[in-house]
């Protein structure tokens, strides 16, 4: 499939990687449909999630586990039913990232993950039960009170 993006142009994404969002992302509840696709740049891989209706939004996310060691979603079992699943393992997590002007200022938002359903193709973004994320981690701080929540 044929999708418009702001920062790519046109481009071509596999119908494996387009996930319905039937509630849309907090703030962008007109879009429904988005998809996952990665991007090299001097051979570092980047993953995006864009929508394919609208070349914009468009965000640069990451799975979590790469930036946030012993992270540990807890998902309520009405957000498990909404997607499909019995339990997270059967879950894909992605968090978006803000881009800042340095790589210590970039922040991730862990405790608003966005959670895509391979078998089905359901995807939604959560608020996990998990009381010590933030919506604005930074991986690349140094100091412990840059990560509290907030």
């Amino acid at each position: 499939m044929e999708i418009n993006t702001r920062d790519f142009g046109a481009i071509q994404v596999d119908a494996d990687a387009i996930y319905e969002f039937s509630e849309g992302l907090y703030g962008f509840e007109e879009d429904k449909e988005f998809a996952v696709f990665p991007k090299v740049f001097d051979d570092v891989s980047l993953l995006y999630l864009q929508s394919t209706k609208n070349a914009t939004p468009c965000f640069l996310v990451f799975e979590p586990w790469d930036l946030h060691p012993g992270y540990d979603p807890i998902l309520s079992a009405e957000d498990l039913d909404r997607c499909g699943a019995k339990t997270v393992d059967d879950l894909i997590f992605l968090v978006i990232a803000t881009v800042r002007e340095t790589v210590e200022e970039l922040t991730i938002n862990v405790k608003s993950p966005i959670v895509l359903n391979p078998k089905t193709k359901k995807a939604m973004q959560v608020i996990l039960q998990n009381p010590d994320y933030s919506v604005r981690y930074r991986p690349f701080q140094k100091t412990e009170e840059a990560n509290s929540s907030c």
